[in-house]
């Protein structure tokens, strides 16, 4: 697996304060960490004049997929699912039970270290009627990239609070308080990217990576 690429970005916000003697200082680091999964999202839709026809509809395109999932060997920790749910809705402006419609809707989550098995299951979902299912890229590394961001963040912090004290004639003595959060950012969706590639490659032969950002807030003490 490919090592680890680092991207700095640095946003930087002073104050202090001269009664508190205190110096606030706002950094973000970001990591950039191989994408190696991929978060499959279907939703099972079905639709009938009836509740039976909806749900007998939906049962048949749930057996569609646990066949897929059965075939590739997904494993229960690699399997999220929310119950079905069924509603009513109508066709034009006129609530009355000739426009009526009965739709179900289940959205399953699949975790995929395999490729090429999310591009086999997504043919198989076309030809079985799925009209709606993405991906986004992830990664096994994202808590190490955390880590790694978070280390970052806080020497900025720490580096531009030693500059702001030498510049103004200060010593930092101790550290008020700290507050962080991170966030990520994947690649564009993966059903823009099958959309575009050409029918003897994939796009996904490339490599991808997966932002990992930290953001710190950090409020030094200091004495003059």
């Amino acid at each position: 697996m490919r090592a680890l690429i680092f991207l700095l970005t640095l946003f930087i916000f002073t104050t202090s304060g001269q009664a508190q003697n205190e110096i606030s200082i706002n950094a973000a680091a970001q990591v950039l960490v191989p994408a190696d999964k991929i978060a499959f999202q279907i939703n099972l839709n079905a639709e009938g004049d009836t509740p039976q026809e909806a749900y007998d509809l939906h049962k048949k395109r749930e057996k569609v997929l646990v066949r897929q999932l059965k075939k590739h060997n997904i494993e229960d920790k690699d399997l999220n699912f929310e119950p079905i749910s069924i509603n009513k809705t109508y066709n034009g402006s006129y609530r009355n039970e000739k426009n009526k419609r009965i739709k179900t809707r289940q959205r399953v989550t699949l975790t995929l270290d395999d490729f090429d098995i999310y591009e086999q299951i997504q043919i198989t979902l076309i030809e079985n009627s799925f009209d709606e299912f993405s991906g986004n890229f992830t990664s096994s590394e994202s808590e190490k990239g955390e880590n790694e961001a978070l280390k970052q963040a806080l020497n900025i912090a720490r580096e531009k609070a030693e500059t702001i004290a030498t510049e103004t004639g200060v010593t930092i003595t101790g550290i008020q308080n700290i507050s962080h959060s991170y966030s990520s950012r994947p690649p564009r969706p993966m059903m823009e990217m099958t959309a575009s590639r050409a029918p003897d490659s994939s796009l996904l032969e490339f490599d991808q990576t997966v932002s990992v950002s930290a953001n710190v807030s950090v409020t030094y003490k200091f004495k003059r």
